[in-house]
């Protein structure tokens, strides 16, 4: 009986309007994703030039986006972010959706994450991270603590926000980029900070590293070039949904690797 009594609601509530539209937003209050989706779909199909399509292919695309299932999200924000471009609000909620899908560094609250020396895995050299202020994932405060064994000589914080199809970090009065959209192999781009030109390139989207922490699939291997440092250059490994996996020390015809995650909590 309560099956059949979820099923007839939609049809008493939805009038003239789409049942599929209202079942959808029915469907979606009371955390029912799949049935969410699927009525949303149904009525952008009806109806995909309906003045509420810009916001429903955002809200699909976000109840994809929590089911981690980011090749379906990705489709409904950018036909968002594409096709109502008018619906600025909208438009720009698909842009930090399909920066977020997947989230190669979260930057939500409660976010931890404790780093180690690969050598000693921790024991000699350990950096912990913690998200203090966010702002719903698009910007933050990230602060750092580093320990020399038991001791801590350091503690730092660090200001990052999802702008622009980039994740920034400030720098002074500015703003540089270290990671960009689209998140591919072969994409490149520059950026400045502490005074120092830094040159950036994806050379894997889908990676694969394995630290104390864990194995991690699909990351991003992003090589950063500081002409300073002539001969070397340093890798770091973004994890879908983790963030920051670990960073290695490379040149021609070697890779060491030289801090990793050793624990991390979402």
């Amino acid at each position: 009986m309560k099956k059949l009594l979820l099923a007839l609601l939609p049809l008493t509530i939805a009038g003239c309007d789409s049942y599929y539209y209202t079942a959808g937003r029915f469907y979606d209050a009371r955390g029912k994703n799949f049935a969410a989706v699927e009525n949303y779909e149904k009525f952008l199909k009806d109806r995909p030039s309906d003045p509420r399509a810009a916001e429903i292919h955002v809200r699909a695309g976000e109840l994809y986006a929590d089911l981690h299932r980011c090749l379906e999200a990705k489709r409904h924000f950018e036909t968002a972010a594409r096709e109502f471009p008018l619906a600025e609000s909208w438009s720009d909620r698909a842009k930090g959706g399909i920066m977020d899908c997947p989230d190669y560094f979260p930057i939500d609250s409660g976010r931890t994450w404790i780093y180690g020396d690969s050598v000693s895995r921790g024991k000699n050299m350990r950096l912990d991270a913690e998200v203090r202020l966010s702002s719903g994932g698009a910007g933050g405060m990230i602060q750092t603590a580093l320990y020399a064994g038991s001791k801590q000589i350091r503690s730092e914080e660090a200001e990052y926000k999802k702008a622009h199809w980039m994740v920034l970090q400030k720098s002074g009065e500015d703003w540089a980029p270290f990671l960009r959209y689209p998140f591919r192999k072969g994409e490149s781009w520059h950026a400045r900070r502490d005074n120092a030109d830094l040159f950036y390139t994806i050379v894997e989207d889908d990676a694969r590293i394995k630290t104390v922490a864990g194995t991690f699939e699909n990351c991003l291997k992003v090589r950063e070039v500081n002409p300073k440092f002539k001969g070397s250059w340093k890798y770091d490994y973004y994890a879908p949904f983790v963030g920051r996996v670990a960073t290695t020390i490379a040149g021609p015809g070697f890779e060491n690797p030289n801090t990793e995650l050793i624990k991390f909590s979402r």
